[in-house]
């Protein structure tokens, strides 16, 4: 039996460039070399069309994002309601293939599907009320601090939809736990990525590497806590790669000759950089969903040093160094340094990271959404 699904994304899913599209692409092509006919739903705002979904999806169609300060005043939450469009609905209407959206986002949704029988599945990337709050709590700025606060309150009362929906895939293990509990379903699919086996190399590399999307609070943040309690008077350098760093952050790092920043690399000079560090360093004051750098570190990198809030829930314990204050950081950075990651070591890494495997990730979602 022909196996067609609808996916509905918050975004468009190319080029996978930040944590939540990366898991909806290579998502996508996981079910796609799996048989599954796709039938993609993508909000654009600002990405534009691409030419590289029509390789793994059957049909791409493309939903203008709403924005305005309206909006912010909806009982809806403000990223649920700029996404409410009708003619989308219609398009998940015609036929009877089971939906899977991505992210409450989509979660207007539900409802709507179900009170037509449609099967519909959810995507759960965060619990979307924690991860707002959050941001509220390091958000330096008064307007955005109120707005996350907002968007957070409207997010828990929201969040009942899931009721309605005929599955969670959750992201990580707390995340599975909570959608368990709250709602009595879930299913713990780690997330999809780049990677298909460890590319891991032995050896020893000469700078330690921080990446992420450096316009994002959370990440800056983490940022400012390495060149300040970290790196300062340390003799190796400390690289930065990111997407759209925020002015303060390159103006904090321009004071630094042992630190340097690359802007808006591409997957493959990402890559090579988390690649040939000798340690990858990644800590996190958001304890929220799983972070998908954790991910690409594991895959590719050498050492890995993360706090516990950067491993919550993601079941990696053996191959990582855990540092939750500033002197355990600087502490392991002065000695993995000088340590060369051999392959014992890589053996420990692909033995931690076999619960990311696509492959089977895709096979648990075909299982759930089409034997339902």
């Amino acid at each position: 039996m022909d196996k067609n699904l609808h996916i509905v994304s918050f975004d468009v899913p190319y080029p996978a460039d930040y944590g939540g599209v990366i898991d909806v692409f290579f998502k996508i092509r996981s079910l796609s070399s799996l048989g599954v006919s796709i039938h993609l739903h993508c909000f654009d705002y600002g990405r534009n069309e691409q030419k590289e979904l029509l390789k793994y999806c059957s049909s791409v169609k493309y939903y203008k994002r709403k924005g305005g300060f309206y909006y912010l005043f909806h009982h809806h939450p403000y990223i649920v309601r700029t996404r409410v469009n009708k003619s989308l609905l219609n398009e998940l209407l015609i036929d009877d293939y089971p939906v899977l959206l991505e992210g409450l986002h989509l979660g207007w949704y539900i409802r709507e599907l179900k009170s037509n029988n449609k099967k519909v599945f959810l995507r759960a990337h965060n619990i979307e009320h924690n991860y707002y709050t959050q941001l509220a709590n390091v958000e330096p700025n008064l307007s955005k601090k109120s707005y996350f606060k907002l968007e957070a309150s409207k997010l828990k009362k929201f969040e009942k939809v899931v009721n309605y929906c005929n599955g969670v895939f959750s992201v990580s293990e707390n995340d599975n736990d909570y959608f368990k509990k709250n709602y009595n379903k879930s299913i713990l699919v780690s997330p999809f990525h780049s990677n298909n086996k460890v590319k891991s190399i032995e050896g020893l590399g000469s700078y330690a590497l921080y990446h992420g999307n450096l316009s994002v609070v959370e990440n800056i943040k983490a940022v400012e806590f390495l060149i300040e309690n970290v790196f300062e008077n340390l003799d190796f350098e400390l690289f930065i790669a990111g997407r759209n760093p925020s002015n303060s952050i390159r103006e904090k790092i321009s004071r630094y000759k042992n630190i340097q920043l690359f802007e808006n690399p591409t997957e493959n000079e990402l890559f090579d950089l988390i690649q040939n560090a000798q340690v990858n360093v990644l800590p996190t004051f958001q304890a929220t969903g799983l972070k998908l750098k954790l991910v690409a570190a594991l895959f590719a990198g050498r050492h890995c040093l993360v706090n516990n809030f950067m491993i919550a829930g993601s079941g990696i314990n053996k191959s990582i160094v855990l540092c939750n204050n500033a002197n355990e950081w600087r502490a392991n950075l002065l000695k993995l340094m000088n340590v060369p990651f051999d392959n014992e070591m890589i053996s420990l890494r692909e033995k931690d990271v076999l619960h990311f495997s696509n492959k089977k990730n895709a096979v648990k979602l075909i299982e759930t959404i089409f034997d339902q």
